[in-house]
């Protein structure tokens, strides 16, 4: 038997907005007091973002310490770079859907309706996008040919990928509700508890045993957060699909796509580089350097898709709320970064000496760059926020040039430069992010006209 949870009453989207009006428009009282940021929607949803992704990440440091001492070091790097294939091919399976929902769910007349179907394009994008991965892995990375090895193998890989990218829209569902309270409950603590626990069950499958217990932690979030978005946030989710609700939103949608995609290609393509150019060893060591930075860079997307959720609210004052998300990721992220640049050697002796003897210098550049990637995603989600989407893609335009050119020219002379050109791609798209929103009226950043009355 189906169940359906409970439909909302055709007045319940006005009361959802009127709610949301008045969250967003209270000042914010005083810093320093713990009841304030909760009042405060922007801190306490960052809040709740920063502690999921601390929680998980540190599953995903227990989960990598716990691998890097079952597993064989060459089946960690072949392993480690189809687990950063899955989560970015999951990015362009969502074709864009993810931000839009964010932007579009608070002010929604039939939010379950396009809740629903997001979560069916979803599943049709992951066909799409990761069974021409699957087709093209013995051109792109024949070291990962054994995902093509049975016809079980392909389907396994698919149902994974699938996951992976409803697990990251519904993440968005509860972004766009203020409810970042179950990204924590759910991606933190569930999916962070699996991802520990399942390795040692799938030692005899080598590489592919470390996939399925990332996969199947994954698969299992995205099935609860379904649940609990039907239950908790009484949304209609259901296999449900409507051209006239995604033709809407469509042109939005695929302008974040273009720019997403052009920021996430650089991450699937350079575990694949230094895989090639460099080998299984050091690419483990790549995958495991970013992955402690990306410790330290997750308090900036935190309260980044704050910005962006408050931002969509209706009425929000822009120009305070980029004024406070980037005076928080600067608090944040200096005394993380400089916490990972003194222990950077110690950190890394955690997985094995030879993590620490070829990937020290790697994650000090990796942890410098924090700046960088601050700077970058503040900028960018303000473009989002005020639909300067052409301004966003040239951003994102140039760090895949930066990024990629660096990489391609350099990787060769050592791993370093991998991280390096990390940097100055974040550093440089934030340039022209930030520039785009001084020239335009519509940012937060543009220069404010003298009202007639000031003029006078």
């Amino acid at each position: 038997m189906k169940l359906e949870a409970p439909a909302r009453p055709a007045s319940a989207p006005r009361r959802w907005r009127a709610a949301a009006l008045a969250r967003s428009t209270t000042r914010p009282a005083g810093p320093g007091r713990i009841a304030d940021i909760r009042r405060d929607p922007l801190m306490s949803n960052s809040f709740f973002l920063m502690l999921t992704t601390v929680t998980a990440a540190a599953a995903g440091f227990l989960f990598w310490i716990l691998v890097a001492h079952l597993y064989p070091a060459e089946e960690v790097g072949r392993a480690s770079s189809l687990i950063s294939c899955v989560y970015l091919l999951s990015y362009f399976s969502l074709f864009g859907l993810s931000n839009t929902l964010v932007r579009h769910l608070p002010t929604s007349e039939r939010p379950g309706d396009e809740t629903s179907t997001a979560v069916v394009t979803a599943c049709f994008g992951t066909l799409l996008v990761s069974g021409t991965f699957v087709l093209a892995v013995p051109w792109l990375a024949p070291q990962l040919a054994f995902v093509h090895s049975s016809p079980l193998t392909v389907v396994v890989f698919l149902v994974l990928a699938g996951g992976a990218a409803v697990n990251l829209l519904t993440d968005s569902v509860f972004v766009a509700f203020r409810s970042t309270r179950y990204n924590f409950a759910i991606n933190g603590v569930l999916m962070g508890s699996l991802k520990v626990a399942l390795p040692v069950a799938f030692v005899f499958a080598g590489a592919m045993g470390i996939f399925l217990a990332s996969g199947l932690a994954s698969a299992v979030a995205a099935a609860v957060s379904i649940w609990v978005a039907r239950r908790k946030l009484r949304l209609r989710v259901r296999p449900y699909f409507s051209w006239r609700l995604l033709r809407r939103t469509i042109a939005y949608s695929l302008s974040n796509y273009v720019a997403c995609s052009l920021n996430l290609v650089p991450q699937i393509v350079l575990p694949l580089v230094v895989l090639e150019r460099l080998g299984p060893v050091p690419a483990a060591v790549f995958f495991i350097a970013f992955q402690i930075a990306n410790l330290v860079y997750c308090a900036s997307y935190a309260i980044g898709d704050a910005l962006f959720a408050e931002g969509s609210q209706a009425k929000a004052d822009l120009r305070s709320i980029a004024r406070r998300s980037g005076a928080a990721m600067l608090a944040v992220n200096v005394p993380a970064a400089a916490f990972v640049m003194l222990l950077a050697g110690h950190i890394l002796n955690v997985f094995g000496p030879e993590y620490a003897r070829g990937g020290t210098t790697t994650l000090l550049v990796f942890a410098l760059s924090a700046l960088g990637v601050a700077f970058y995603t503040w900028a960018d989600f303000l473009l989002k926020v005020t639909r300067q989407l052409t301004a966003s893609v040239a951003s994102n335009l140039v760090a895949f040039a930066v990024i990629l050119g660096i990489t391609l020219a350099k990787v060769d002379e050592g791993l370093v430069w991998a991280a390096i050109a990390w940097g100055i791609g974040n550093v440089a798209s934030g340039v022209v992010a930030t520039a785009a929103l001084l020239l335009s009226r519509r940012g937060p950043l543009a220069a404010r006209r003298p009202s007639r009355k000031e003029a006078s």
